[in-house]
Protein backbone atom coordinates (compact mmCIF):
# COMPACT_ATOMS: atom_id res chain seq x y z
CA UNK A 1 0.00 0.00 0.00
CA UNK A 2 2.17 2.92 -1.40
CA UNK A 3 -0.77 5.55 -2.51
CA UNK A 4 -2.92 7.61 -0.20
CA UNK A 5 -5.91 6.17 -2.94
CA UNK A 6 -5.45 3.24 -2.41
CA UNK A 7 -4.82 3.26 1.10
CA UNK A 8 -8.59 5.15 1.21
CA UNK A 9 -10.04 2.38 -0.95
CA UNK A 10 -8.53 -0.76 1.14
CA UNK A 11 -9.89 0.51 4.72
CA UNK A 12 -13.50 0.54 3.17
CA UNK A 13 -13.55 -3.41 2.91
CA UNK A 14 -15.25 -5.06 6.54
CA UNK A 15 -12.59 -7.89 8.05
CA UNK A 16 -9.67 -6.32 5.77
CA UNK A 17 -6.17 -6.26 6.76
CA UNK A 18 -4.26 -3.34 5.28
CA UNK A 19 -0.64 -3.19 5.73
CA UNK A 20 1.03 0.24 4.96
CA UNK A 21 4.66 0.81 3.13
CA UNK A 22 6.48 3.43 5.03
CA UNK A 23 5.47 6.67 3.97
CA UNK A 24 3.61 9.42 4.86
CA UNK A 25 0.14 9.67 4.07
CA UNK A 26 -3.11 11.89 4.23
CA UNK A 27 -5.57 11.66 6.71
CA UNK A 28 -8.17 8.69 6.57
CA UNK A 29 -11.72 7.62 8.21
CA UNK A 30 -12.16 4.27 8.84
CA UNK A 31 -15.49 3.30 8.95
CA UNK A 32 -16.07 -0.65 7.51
CA UNK A 33 -15.80 -2.76 10.51
CA UNK A 34 -13.01 -5.32 11.81
CA UNK A 35 -9.99 -3.71 9.94
CA UNK A 36 -6.54 -4.03 10.86
CA UNK A 37 -4.67 -1.06 10.03
CA UNK A 38 -0.69 -1.85 10.04
CA UNK A 39 2.31 -0.20 9.16
CA UNK A 40 5.01 -2.71 7.77
CA UNK A 41 7.85 -1.48 9.38
CA UNK A 42 6.73 0.15 12.86
CA UNK A 43 6.80 3.85 12.97
CA UNK A 44 7.99 3.64 9.08
CA UNK A 45 4.15 4.95 7.72
CA UNK A 46 2.59 7.92 9.32
CA UNK A 47 0.48 11.18 9.31
CA UNK A 48 1.64 14.69 9.37
CA UNK A 49 -1.56 16.71 9.14
CA UNK A 50 -5.52 16.16 10.29
CA UNK A 51 -7.02 13.74 11.97
CA UNK A 52 -7.06 9.67 11.61
CA UNK A 53 -10.35 9.33 12.56
CA UNK A 54 -12.02 5.30 13.44
CA UNK A 55 -15.85 5.17 13.29
CA UNK A 56 -16.21 1.69 12.55
CA UNK A 57 -16.19 -1.08 15.46
CA UNK A 58 -13.24 -4.09 16.04
CA UNK A 59 -10.93 -1.66 14.52
CA UNK A 60 -6.77 -2.07 15.30
CA UNK A 61 -4.51 0.56 13.89
CA UNK A 62 -1.02 -0.44 14.50
CA UNK A 63 2.67 0.93 14.21
CA UNK A 64 2.16 4.76 12.97
CA UNK A 65 3.74 8.19 13.69
CA UNK A 66 1.65 10.99 14.15
CA UNK A 67 3.74 14.10 13.55
CA UNK A 68 3.34 17.80 12.15
CA UNK A 69 -0.08 18.65 12.92
CA UNK A 70 -1.54 15.35 13.13
CA UNK A 71 -3.70 13.19 15.43
CA UNK A 72 -6.16 10.64 15.82
CA UNK A 73 -9.90 9.87 17.28
CA UNK A 74 -11.65 6.77 18.32
CA UNK A 75 -15.67 7.95 17.56
CA UNK A 76 -18.63 5.86 18.78
CA UNK A 77 -16.76 2.75 17.80
CA UNK A 78 -16.85 -0.67 20.30
CA UNK A 79 -13.64 -2.54 20.69
CA UNK A 80 -11.16 -0.16 18.67
CA UNK A 81 -7.47 0.40 19.72
CA UNK A 82 -4.69 2.49 18.94
CA UNK A 83 -1.80 0.73 19.27
CA UNK A 84 2.63 0.98 19.16
CA UNK A 85 2.92 4.08 17.62
CA UNK A 86 4.11 7.16 18.12
CA UNK A 87 2.22 11.03 18.93
CA UNK A 88 4.97 14.05 18.18
CA UNK A 89 2.59 16.78 16.80
CA UNK A 90 1.59 20.29 17.09
CA UNK A 91 -2.37 18.87 17.58
CA UNK A 92 -4.23 20.30 20.89
CA UNK A 93 -5.19 16.44 21.79
CA UNK A 94 -3.00 13.82 20.61
CA UNK A 95 -5.72 10.83 21.37
CA UNK A 96 -9.38 11.43 21.82
CA UNK A 97 -12.11 8.49 22.87
CA UNK A 98 -15.52 10.12 21.53
CA UNK A 99 -19.25 9.13 21.59
CA UNK A 100 -22.20 7.83 23.65
CA UNK A 101 -21.85 4.54 21.41
CA UNK A 102 -18.18 4.41 22.66
CA UNK A 103 -17.22 1.46 24.43
CA UNK A 104 -14.26 -1.09 25.29
CA UNK A 105 -11.82 1.03 23.57
CA UNK A 106 -7.90 0.60 24.43
CA UNK A 107 -4.92 3.03 23.80
CA UNK A 108 -1.93 1.16 24.38
CA UNK A 109 1.62 0.42 23.78
CA UNK A 110 2.37 4.10 22.46
CA UNK A 111 4.41 6.79 23.27
CA UNK A 112 3.32 10.67 23.56
CA UNK A 113 5.81 13.34 23.62
CA UNK A 114 7.45 16.03 23.60
CA UNK A 115 4.42 18.31 23.28
CA UNK A 116 4.54 21.81 23.83
CA UNK A 117 1.04 22.73 23.29
CA UNK A 118 -1.81 23.58 25.29
CA UNK A 119 -3.99 20.35 25.38
CA UNK A 120 -4.23 16.54 26.40
CA UNK A 121 -2.72 13.54 25.47
CA UNK A 122 -5.39 11.59 26.00
CA UNK A 123 -8.73 12.60 26.48
CA UNK A 124 -11.65 10.39 27.12
CA UNK A 125 -15.05 11.83 26.53
CA UNK A 126 -16.38 15.15 24.56
CA UNK A 127 -19.57 16.85 26.14
CA UNK A 128 -21.77 15.56 26.94
CA UNK A 129 -20.95 12.15 26.51
CA UNK A 130 -18.19 9.84 27.70
CA UNK A 131 -17.50 6.21 26.21
CA UNK A 132 -17.31 3.57 28.55
CA UNK A 133 -14.94 0.85 29.66
CA UNK A 134 -12.06 2.71 27.84
CA UNK A 135 -8.25 0.73 28.66
CA UNK A 136 -5.22 3.16 28.64
CA UNK A 137 -2.18 1.33 28.95
CA UNK A 138 1.39 0.15 28.28
CA UNK A 139 2.12 4.05 27.19
CA UNK A 140 4.99 6.06 27.83
CA UNK A 141 4.13 9.93 27.90
CA UNK A 142 6.52 12.12 28.38
CA UNK A 143 7.77 15.54 28.35
CA UNK A 144 4.46 17.96 28.22
CA UNK A 145 5.77 21.40 28.41
CA UNK A 146 4.58 23.61 31.24
CA UNK A 147 1.24 25.40 30.70
CA UNK A 148 -1.95 27.05 32.03
CA UNK A 149 -5.09 25.11 33.33
CA UNK A 150 -6.43 22.48 30.94
CA UNK A 151 -3.23 21.56 29.84
CA UNK A 152 -3.62 17.86 31.93
CA UNK A 153 -1.81 14.78 30.40
CA UNK A 154 -4.89 12.52 30.95
CA UNK A 155 -8.93 13.64 31.55
CA UNK A 156 -11.84 11.69 31.46
CA UNK A 157 -14.97 13.79 31.75
CA UNK A 158 -14.54 17.43 32.06
CA UNK A 159 -18.20 19.18 31.19
CA UNK A 160 -19.85 19.20 34.03
CA UNK A 161 -22.29 17.62 36.96
CA UNK A 162 -23.70 15.33 34.73
CA UNK A 163 -20.32 13.95 33.27
CA UNK A 164 -18.95 14.07 37.20
CA UNK A 165 -21.86 11.38 38.42
CA UNK A 166 -22.04 9.18 35.02
CA UNK A 167 -19.44 5.89 35.56
CA UNK A 168 -17.06 5.95 32.88
CA UNK A 169 -15.40 2.51 34.25
CA UNK A 170 -12.22 3.96 32.69
CA UNK A 171 -8.69 2.24 33.29
CA UNK A 172 -5.47 4.10 33.45
CA UNK A 173 -2.66 1.04 33.89
CA UNK A 174 0.55 0.08 33.31
CA UNK A 175 1.34 3.38 32.39
CA UNK A 176 4.81 5.49 32.99
CA UNK A 177 4.31 9.20 33.13
CA UNK A 178 7.56 11.31 33.00
CA UNK A 179 7.79 15.00 33.21
CA UNK A 180 4.73 15.85 32.39
CA UNK A 181 4.13 19.80 33.87
CA UNK A 182 1.16 21.27 31.55
CA UNK A 183 -1.44 21.17 33.95
CA UNK A 184 -1.41 21.23 38.19
CA UNK A 185 -3.23 17.92 37.22
CA UNK A 186 -0.98 15.39 35.75
CA UNK A 187 -4.57 12.85 35.65
CA UNK A 188 -7.87 14.58 36.01
CA UNK A 189 -10.59 12.59 36.81
CA UNK A 190 -14.14 14.29 36.43
CA UNK A 191 -16.36 11.04 36.16
CA UNK A 192 -17.37 8.24 38.22
CA UNK A 193 -16.15 4.85 38.76
CA UNK A 194 -12.45 4.82 36.70
CA UNK A 195 -9.07 3.13 38.01
CA UNK A 196 -5.65 4.22 38.22
CA UNK A 197 -3.32 1.82 38.90
CA UNK A 198 -0.30 0.41 38.27
CA UNK A 199 1.66 3.14 36.97
CA UNK A 200 4.95 5.46 37.41
CA UNK A 201 5.06 9.09 37.90
CA UNK A 202 7.67 10.75 37.85
CA UNK A 203 9.06 14.73 37.58
CA UNK A 204 6.08 15.73 37.08
CA UNK A 205 5.00 18.85 37.80
CA UNK A 206 1.08 18.61 39.34
CA UNK A 207 -0.58 15.67 40.76
CA UNK A 208 -3.02 12.43 40.16
CA UNK A 209 -6.64 14.61 40.96
CA UNK A 210 -9.86 13.37 41.54
CA UNK A 211 -11.22 16.54 40.79
CA UNK A 212 -15.39 15.37 40.73
CA UNK A 213 -17.06 12.57 40.75
CA UNK A 214 -17.54 9.22 42.65
CA UNK A 215 -15.98 6.24 43.55
CA UNK A 216 -13.05 6.37 41.61
CA UNK A 217 -9.93 3.98 42.83
CA UNK A 218 -6.65 5.06 43.09
CA UNK A 219 -4.02 2.03 43.60
CA UNK A 220 -0.71 0.69 43.57
CA UNK A 221 0.55 2.95 41.69
CA UNK A 222 4.34 4.79 42.03
CA UNK A 223 4.67 8.65 42.59
CA UNK A 224 8.61 10.16 42.46
CA UNK A 225 9.22 13.76 42.56
CA UNK A 226 12.70 13.51 41.36
CA UNK A 227 13.19 16.72 43.20
CA UNK A 228 10.72 18.57 41.16
CA UNK A 229 9.23 21.01 44.09
CA UNK A 230 6.28 21.48 42.40
CA UNK A 231 5.46 17.27 41.80
CA UNK A 232 2.84 16.49 44.25
CA UNK A 233 1.15 13.37 44.61
CA UNK A 234 -2.85 11.94 45.27
CA UNK A 235 -5.31 14.77 45.52
CA UNK A 236 -9.30 14.32 45.95
CA UNK A 237 -12.89 15.82 46.21
CA UNK A 238 -16.19 14.39 46.17
CA UNK A 239 -17.20 11.05 47.86
CA UNK A 240 -16.54 6.93 48.10
CA UNK A 241 -13.17 6.90 46.29
CA UNK A 242 -10.57 4.10 47.50
CA UNK A 243 -7.13 5.49 47.90
CA UNK A 244 -4.63 2.28 48.47
CA UNK A 245 -0.94 0.95 48.47
CA UNK A 246 0.71 3.71 46.93
CA UNK A 247 4.01 4.81 46.87
CA UNK A 248 4.14 8.50 47.31
CA UNK A 249 7.29 10.09 47.49
CA UNK A 250 7.62 14.45 46.64
CA UNK A 251 9.17 17.35 48.41
CA UNK A 252 5.71 18.19 49.67
CA UNK A 253 1.92 17.79 49.93
CA UNK A 254 2.08 13.84 49.50
CA UNK A 255 -1.59 13.20 50.07
CA UNK A 256 -4.46 16.32 50.21
CA UNK A 257 -8.02 15.57 50.71
CA UNK A 258 -9.21 19.08 49.13
CA UNK A 259 -11.20 21.88 51.42
CA UNK A 260 -14.64 21.18 50.71
CA UNK A 261 -16.94 23.73 49.52
CA UNK A 262 -20.55 23.88 50.30
CA UNK A 263 -22.48 22.03 47.02
CA UNK A 264 -26.01 23.72 46.53
CA UNK A 265 -29.04 21.25 47.68
CA UNK A 266 -25.71 18.99 49.93
CA UNK A 267 -26.93 16.15 47.43
CA UNK A 268 -26.04 12.39 48.31
CA UNK A 269 -23.27 10.81 46.48
CA UNK A 270 -23.70 10.16 42.39
CA UNK A 271 -26.50 13.07 42.71
CA UNK A 272 -26.04 16.61 41.00
CA UNK A 273 -26.21 19.76 42.94
CA UNK A 274 -29.23 21.61 42.92
CA UNK A 275 -27.41 25.10 41.48
CA UNK A 276 -24.67 25.70 39.97
CA UNK A 277 -21.16 25.05 41.69
CA UNK A 278 -17.64 25.48 40.52
CA UNK A 279 -15.67 24.16 43.97
CA UNK A 280 -14.37 21.64 44.92
CA UNK A 281 -16.78 19.30 46.83
CA UNK A 282 -16.19 18.03 50.28
CA UNK A 283 -14.67 14.28 50.71
CA UNK A 284 -16.95 11.93 52.06
CA UNK A 285 -16.81 8.41 53.01
CA UNK A 286 -13.08 8.04 51.07
CA UNK A 287 -10.98 4.81 52.12
CA UNK A 288 -7.20 4.97 52.18
CA UNK A 289 -5.44 2.46 53.41
CA UNK A 290 -1.73 0.84 52.74
CA UNK A 291 -0.16 4.18 51.60
CA UNK A 292 3.38 5.46 52.37
CA UNK A 293 2.99 9.01 52.09
CA UNK A 294 6.72 10.88 52.29
CA UNK A 295 7.25 14.37 52.05
CA UNK A 296 11.16 14.97 51.75
CA UNK A 297 11.10 18.81 52.70
CA UNK A 298 7.53 19.82 53.69
CA UNK A 299 3.76 18.40 54.73
CA UNK A 300 2.62 14.61 53.79
CA UNK A 301 -0.52 14.45 54.49
CA UNK A 302 -3.30 17.20 54.93
CA UNK A 303 -7.08 16.08 55.68
CA UNK A 304 -8.07 19.64 54.18
CA UNK A 305 -10.92 21.81 56.21
CA UNK A 306 -12.20 24.87 55.42
CA UNK A 307 -16.35 24.63 55.41
CA UNK A 308 -17.61 21.42 54.79
CA UNK A 309 -14.46 18.88 55.95
CA UNK A 310 -14.08 15.46 55.08
CA UNK A 311 -16.53 13.02 56.70
CA UNK A 312 -16.70 9.34 57.57
CA UNK A 313 -13.04 9.16 56.71
CA UNK A 314 -11.52 5.68 56.88
CA UNK A 315 -7.21 6.05 57.14
CA UNK A 316 -5.25 3.02 58.48
CA UNK A 317 -2.10 1.72 57.87
CA UNK A 318 -0.51 4.28 55.80
CA UNK A 319 3.21 5.32 56.74
CA UNK A 320 3.18 9.99 57.17
CA UNK A 321 6.91 10.66 57.16
CA UNK A 322 7.70 14.61 56.68
CA UNK A 323 10.69 16.08 57.26
CA UNK A 324 9.78 19.69 58.31
CA UNK A 325 5.82 20.93 58.86
CA UNK A 326 2.96 19.26 59.47
CA UNK A 327 2.81 15.37 59.26
CA UNK A 328 -1.24 15.09 59.12
CA UNK A 329 -2.83 18.46 58.85
CA UNK A 330 -6.46 19.72 60.84
CA UNK A 331 -7.10 15.95 61.97
CA UNK A 332 -9.39 17.00 64.26
CA UNK A 333 -12.02 18.46 61.75
CA UNK A 334 -12.66 15.02 60.61
CA UNK A 335 -16.36 14.24 61.09
CA UNK A 336 -16.72 10.69 62.40
CA UNK A 337 -13.40 9.54 61.35
CA UNK A 338 -12.24 5.68 61.26
CA UNK A 339 -8.56 5.55 62.25
CA UNK A 340 -6.33 2.71 62.88
CA UNK A 341 -2.58 1.50 62.45
CA UNK A 342 -1.18 4.57 61.11
CA UNK A 343 2.66 5.70 61.54
CA UNK A 344 3.65 9.09 61.35
CA UNK A 345 7.18 10.60 61.67
CA UNK A 346 7.68 14.49 61.60
CA UNK A 347 9.23 16.83 63.80
CA UNK A 348 5.45 18.66 63.85
CA UNK A 349 3.47 15.64 63.79
CA UNK A 350 0.31 17.48 63.91
CA UNK A 351 -1.86 14.10 65.22
CA UNK A 352 -2.04 12.27 68.27
CA UNK A 353 -4.08 9.56 69.99
CA UNK A 354 -5.94 6.07 69.32
CA UNK A 355 -4.84 5.05 65.22
CA UNK A 356 -1.58 7.07 65.30
CA UNK A 357 1.69 5.98 66.10
CA UNK A 358 4.37 8.67 66.58
CA UNK A 359 7.91 6.85 65.76
CA UNK A 360 10.62 6.53 63.20
CA UNK A 361 10.44 4.17 61.10
CA UNK A 362 13.96 4.29 60.17
CA UNK A 363 13.42 4.02 56.32
CA UNK A 364 15.89 2.84 53.68
CA UNK A 365 16.56 3.09 50.14
CA UNK A 366 15.52 -0.45 49.28
CA UNK A 367 16.21 -2.36 45.94
CA UNK A 368 13.38 -1.06 44.22
CA UNK A 369 14.42 2.66 45.01
CA UNK A 370 11.54 2.79 47.50
CA UNK A 371 11.80 3.79 50.91
CA UNK A 372 11.32 0.77 53.19
CA UNK A 373 10.50 1.01 56.97
CA UNK A 374 13.03 -1.19 58.94
CA UNK A 375 11.46 -1.02 62.38
CA UNK A 376 8.24 0.79 64.34
CA UNK A 377 6.37 -0.20 61.16
CA UNK A 378 6.81 -3.31 60.34
CA UNK A 379 3.83 -5.78 61.64
CA UNK A 380 2.37 -2.40 63.36
CA UNK A 381 -0.55 -2.19 61.04
CA UNK A 382 -4.30 -3.43 61.65
CA UNK A 383 -5.63 -6.47 60.04
CA UNK A 384 -8.86 -6.73 57.33
CA UNK A 385 -7.29 -3.81 55.18
CA UNK A 386 -5.77 -4.54 52.00
CA UNK A 387 -4.44 -8.04 50.64
CA UNK A 388 -0.92 -6.74 48.75
CA UNK A 389 1.66 -4.28 49.06
CA UNK A 390 2.25 -2.16 45.84
CA UNK A 391 4.77 -4.30 44.36
CA UNK A 392 2.00 -6.82 44.19
CA UNK A 393 2.91 -9.49 47.56
CA UNK A 394 0.64 -10.78 49.91
CA UNK A 395 0.11 -8.73 53.35
CA UNK A 396 1.21 -10.69 56.41
CA UNK A 397 -0.90 -10.88 59.45
CA UNK A 398 -0.80 -8.27 60.53
CA UNK A 399 0.85 -6.18 58.08
CA UNK A 400 3.33 -3.75 58.11
CA UNK A 401 2.59 -0.04 57.51
CA UNK A 402 2.91 1.57 54.48
CA UNK A 403 2.75 0.81 51.03
CA UNK A 404 5.69 -1.59 50.93
CA UNK A 405 5.24 -4.81 52.68
CA UNK A 406 9.25 -4.67 54.65
CA UNK A 407 8.66 -7.96 56.42
CA UNK A 408 7.96 -10.02 53.03
CA UNK A 409 10.47 -12.25 52.06
CA UNK A 410 8.19 -13.50 48.36
CA UNK A 411 9.32 -12.06 45.04
CA UNK A 412 7.88 -8.82 43.69
CA UNK A 413 5.13 -8.83 41.11
CA UNK A 414 5.24 -5.43 40.19
CA UNK A 415 7.92 -2.66 40.58
CA UNK A 416 8.54 1.18 38.95
CA UNK A 417 8.13 0.61 35.21
CA UNK A 418 11.17 1.88 33.03
CA UNK A 419 11.17 2.55 29.45
CA UNK A 420 11.92 -0.50 28.38
CA UNK A 421 8.13 -1.78 29.89
CA UNK A 422 6.08 0.45 27.88
CA UNK A 423 5.88 2.12 24.64
CA UNK A 424 5.91 0.84 20.62
CA UNK A 425 8.61 -1.74 21.16
CA UNK A 426 8.26 -2.75 24.83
Amino acid sequence: MATDAALAEAITKAGACVVVEDGTYAPVTVVADKVHLKARKRLGAGFTSGTVIVTGSGVTVEGFTFTGSANFRLDNTVGSRITRSLFRSSAAEFVQVHGQKGDRNRVDHNEMGPKAQLGHMIQIGKNPFTPTNTLVDRNYLHDLAPGVQGGEALRVGGFGPPGDYFHAHTVFEYNLLVRLSGDAEVLSLKSSANTFRYNTVRESAGEINIRAGQANVIHGNFVFADGLKAAHGIRLSEDDHVITDNYVETLEDAFLMFAGDEKPGNPPPGVPPSGPFTGHAQVRKAVVTGNSFIATAGRGVDFGGGVKPPEDLTFANNLVSASAGLGVGNAATVTRPVYGGNLVWSPQPGVSGPGFLVEDPALVRGSHGLLEPTRAALRAGVRGYGKFDVLGRNRLSPPDVGAVEASSWSRPVRRPLTMSDVGPFS
